[in-house]
């Protein structure tokens, strides 16, 4: 018996464009379901890690925005909660380096403008060579969203350490 025969059938039972039909039915039905649990192709194929870090991140907005932040607050990602919690906040003036009028280099405080250093610490998958924030990457430079109940900024990782 032959895989397919002279009329495009396989095994005799199914044609070759049903059957592809079949496919790609069950394999977007596959995608919808990673969409509705909220995973990703790479979720599924690699085993990961559990490891807790401690990130420190700058935040630079206008004046104002920063006062939300406080120690203690449960970070998440999309209207889920993450295991990461801010453990330090420190609210720093943002200096501007500009010329004055012979040239010379100035450095003053921009008053529209403040800049924070925050830390958390977060439990986290570490798979594929990353270490995972939600759907964001953690690395040293990455600009990630730091998101709770109140604010959603835009942050930029000083620094990432693995801790016990």
């Amino acid at each position: 018996m032959k895989l397919i025969d002279k009329e495009g059938r396989i095994f005799g039972k199914t044609n070759i464009l049903d059957f592809l039909a079949m496919i790609l039915v069950a394999f977007l039905i596959f995608l919808s379901l990673l969409k509705i649990l909220n995973k990703d192709l790479a979720d599924l194929s690699v085993k990961d890690e559990i490891v807790n870090v401690e990130v420190e991140a700058t935040i630079v907005t206008d004046k104002g925005y920063l006062d939300v932040i406080a120690v203690g607050d449960q970070l998440g990602e999309m209207k889920h909660y993450l295991d990461a919690y801010i453990e330090e906040v420190e609210i720093l003036p943002v200096e501007a380096t500009n010329l004055d009028k012979d040239g010379n280099v100035v450095t003053s405080i921009d008053p529209m403008m403040e800049k924070a250093r925050i830390k958390f610490k977060a439990t986290t998958p570490y798979k594929n060579y990353s270490y995972k924030f939600g759907k964001q990457e953690l690395r040293q430079g990455k600009i990630i969203f730091i998101e709770s109940d109140l604010y959603r900024l835009k942050a930029q990782i000083v620094s990432l350490k693995v801790v016990d």
